[in-house]
């Protein structure tokens, strides 16, 4: 029996490693199925990851300084682009500036001066009007009396009036009319800031997906995972890919803007 009890411990002792071995190989299925263990370090992928994290790195660094200049160069063109459209609209705003803003004066001045004897001569009309219509036949005579008296004078003002605001009128016409060609030459501006802006838009839409990808590269270079490091960087450099061809785009269209502004500037009444 004790020999027997024997044999049975030793056959128990060989079988044990066998059935450990097949309950780690069933804990590991079971973990990659459920994702407990992640499938890339399960698959050795560690290596190969930190190979690709090491040859776009140079690229990576390379595009953000690329994009950077780039930026920085956009930002410069539309600053000077800002500035001479500005002293554009400002020198055509100068032109017959001093006459135009001596006629308003002028029409203002003749309108307030005539504007009592104006509105005493309308107020006489309406009040002779509602007498008549009340069949006050002497009220209406007496009222309208007092606005015979006034006609003559009313009738000048109104003339006075008239050429005063006349003046004015043909004179914005006529500035309005020797400006033209800069304003023409400065139409396509207004069209292509709406392009940049629409643009810069979707710019800011992808730097927000750019930054979080950075932000879980940084994360996990820190945790040692080469494999989501290397996947926040391919992240992070397709969108800065896609950044620097808007960027390229927006430069184009601030060039076009410089262009229309020397155009413009060209045709600046002297």
């Amino acid at each position: 029996m004790i020999y027997s009890a024997g044999k049975e411990s030793s056959r128990n002792r060989k079988a044990a490693p066998v059935y450990f071995r097949r309950l780690a190989a069933l804990l590991i299925v079971l973990a990659l199925l459920t994702g407990n263990i992640p499938l890339a370090a399960a698959a050795g992928d560690w290596d190969s990851a930190l190979e690709e994290f090491h040859d776009l790195y140079e690229d990576y660094t390379g595009l953000q300084v690329t994009l950077k200049a780039e930026i920085s160069r956009n930002q410069t063109l539309r600053k000077q682009n800002t500035s001479d459209l500005s002293a554009i609209n400002s020198q055509l705003k100068s032109i017959n500036q001093s006459l135009l803003n001596r006629l308003k004066s002028e029409a203002e001045a003749t309108q307030k001066k005539h504007a009592p004897l104006l509105e005493q001569y309308t107020t006489l009309g309406k009040q002779a009007s509602a007498a008549r219509k009340a069949n006050n036949q002497k009220s209406a005579a007496s009222l309208n009396l007092k606005r015979n008296k006034l006609k003559a004078s009313a009738t000048a003002a109104r003339a006075e009036i008239k050429v005063k605001t006349t003046a004015l009128a043909e004179a914005r016409k006529s500035t309005a009319a020797k400006i033209k060609p800069t304003k023409d030459a400065l139409a396509p501006v207004s069209a292509l800031r709406k392009q940049i802006t629409a643009e810069n838009k979707k710019v800011s839409e992808l730097q927000a997906i750019r930054s979080e990808a950075d932000k879980r590269y940084k994360a996990a270079v820190k945790a040692g995972d080469a494999v989501a490091a290397a996947a926040g960087m391919k992240l992070s450099y397709a969108k800065m890919s896609e950044i620097r061809v808007m960027v390229q785009q927006m430069y184009s269209w601030e060039q076009k803007i410089s262009a229309a502004l020397r155009t413009a500037e060209s045709k600046i009444p002297k």
